[in-house]
């Protein structure tokens, strides 16, 4: 959910090195091998962050009096490394984790860790130097070897990209290797031997960014149809990712405000309401008039039961700004969640007469207006969530075109499910129900042809036959009639 301007200013704030100034401690990062039996004092340059923070202010006092103490630890030099990090201050942590090399020869992280940033920085070929370090001390570490064929498949040595994707795959990293290994015969032109490996990935993953790929291939194989499927169903295409156990640690050291607060929300995203909860509460401590953070608790808290408190931090929140439109967001969230549709309603409908142009509001308001059978309203509400930009406006079109369905307005329906079919033309459910309502509007030939293409996307095979049979019952009839 979006924050309130004076609460983003704040939160750029405590993630970038401005506002009010202290002086961070930071190793320099050329030589380190003339370092090692150096004070820490000796290699410190200035570094400015935002006191203000008072969180991260006392981890980085906390983690500078460490280094201080103990300036031959590789341990402490590390643990001052992933904090600069995991708060934004990544082009410190290089040099910090240079350090902590210096410290101890036969430490994996660190020179893995600065691999991952300087290949973050564009800086591939030192990331390669620094990820064989890595590698020389621990050569079992697959997310390792995914790493370095991707790097490598970006500087165009193909095959010595493809034997470390191999490597990785022997470790354990099936999927996200045989990705790899497409995509780099992908850019070796290679694609029947990529479409072999990417049509059962996609197939197991679903991941859209594997449908991309799967796109290309079929493409350069003069496969139209495939691509086009394909290309619908990685139109969403996120990153390939993959875990990396390495980094869990690092997350302990997340104390900026702006990181936490993103960290909570993202949380909050994912459902994992208590992890949330346990980032905001001590975050309310410091910052106890903090809109955002009042209105992440309240829903953190509230979807994990606690309706009392939830109702008490969404009611200061408003007392204290009651022009913060997310109060009533929160507010209406937990009321729905009690089955107080009425009163959900009411803070939705004050939410956009704070701020008009959300989409969410509106699609909260058609999903309420649904449930209470009052369907013109939740037309006109999918209309305007729509015109705001919802996020997956398919979803909305069809789910209007159900209605439309169920209520027999079949031209109606047919225009509300064109449009889902339009956006998304891998969306098989949108395609049965267009064919089923052309084919109640006598159009059987329209519906034959969307309800052909419903098979050959490969999905949903029962509501297929369903809506083929009706298809034939409408045909019957209608030819019965043409013969009386």
């Amino acid at each position: 959910m979006a924050r309130s301007t004076a609460t983003t200013r704040r939160a750029v704030a405590a993630l970038l090195p401005v506002g009010a100034l202290a002086l961070a401690i930071v190793a320099c990062s050329g030589d380190t091998s003339s370092q090692a039996g150096q004070s820490a004092d000796s290699a410190f340059v200035p570094v400015e962050f935002n006191r203000d923070d008072v969180d991260l202010a006392a981890l980085f006092d906390k983690l500078h009096a460490e280094v201080r103490l103990r300036p031959e630890s590789s341990v402490a030099w590390g643990r001052l490394g992933m904090a600069y990090e995991i708060n934004d201050y990544q082009q410190a942590a290089v040099g910090v984790y240079q350090r902590a090399e210096a410290q101890d020869a036969e430490a994996f992280n660190w020179p893995y860790f600065r691999a991952l940033l300087l290949a973050k920085a564009g800086e591939v070929e030192a990331a390669l130097a620094a990820l064989d370090t890595a590698l020389g001390i621990d050569d079992g570490y697959a997310p390792a070897w995914l790493w370095r064929g991707s790097w490598l498949r970006d500087l165009g040595r193909f095959d010595d990209a493809i034997a470390a994707f191999e490597r990785g795959r022997e470790l354990g990293a099936e999927s996200i290797a045989n990705a790899g290994i497409a995509q780099t015969y992908l850019r070796q032109s290679r694609a029947e031997e990529a479409l072999a490996l990417l049509a059962p990935l996609a197939e197991r993953s679903q991941h859209p960014q594997i449908y991309r790929l799967l796109s290309r291939a079929h493409q350069a194989l003069g496969n139209v149809e495939d691509a086009r499927i394909a290309a619908a169903r990685g139109r969403n295409a996120a990153p390939l990712e993959w875990r990396d156990p390495r980094h869990v640690e690092k997350w302990g050291f997340l104390a900026s405000y702006g990181g936490r607060l993103v960290h909570a929300e993202q949380l909050l995203k994912s459902d994992q309401f208590q992890d949330a909860e346990d980032v905001l509460a001590p975050m309310l401590a410091v910052y106890p008039d903090d809109e955002a953070v009042l209105a992440n608790l309240a829903m953190a808290v509230g979807r994990s039961g606690d309706m009392e408190r939830a109702f008490a931090l969404v009611e200061r929140g408003q007392t204290l700004n009651p022009a913060y439109y997310r109060f009533n967001n929160v507010r209406a969230s937990l009321h729905f969640q009690q089955g107080d549709y009425e009163e959900a309603l009411r803070h939705l409908r004050k939410s956009v007469e704070i701020d008009p142009v959300q989409a969410w509001p509106y699609e909260q308001m058609a999903s309420i207006m649904m449930r209470l059978e009052r369907y013109d309203e939740a037309l006109a509400a999918f209309d305007q969530a729509l015109q705001y930009g919802a996020e997956n406006p398919e979803r909305l079109h069809y789910t209007a075109g159900m209605i439309e369905g169920a209520r027999e307005r079949w031209p109606e329906a047919i225009v509300r499910f064109q449009r889902a079919t339009t956006i998304h033309q891998a969306f098989t459910k949108a395609f049965v129900y267009l064919g089923r309502s052309l084919a109640e509007a006598r159009r059987f030939d329209e519906a034959k042809s969307a309800l052909a293409w419903a098979e050959r996307l490969g999905t949903h095979a029962e509501d297929l036959d369903s809506a083929r049979i009706r298809l034939a019952e409408l045909e019957k009839s209608a030819e019965q009639e043409r013969e009386q």
